[in-house]
């Protein structure tokens, strides 16, 4: 017989999840800026960046995704 152990859920810290929501709107803005000026590294580690905070954002309870697929992150502003 095999047991069935509960999968436990992250704990939802919405502190956590607001101050990293206030990281990826600086992160968003940041990208923008450098993509404006066509500073192609800055753009590149800041995407890296980006995708860390969400990556981690989603670690903490978040359920939904922040964007759609085919719309620009940059031009998303991410709701806490």
């Amino acid at each position: 017989m095999t047991a069935i152990l509960p999968i436990e859920m992250p704990c939802q810290d919405s502190d956590s999840l607001k101050e990293l929501a206030s990281i990826a709107r600086l992160i968003t803005y940041a990208r923008q800026s450098a993509k404006n000026m066509d500073a192609e590294f800055p753009v590149w580690c800041l995407d890296l960046a980006l995708g860390a905070v969400l990556q981690e954002m989603y670690t903490n309870g978040l359920q939904m995704p922040l964007f759609d697929e085919g719309m620009d992150k940059a031009n998303m502003a991410v709701a806490h």
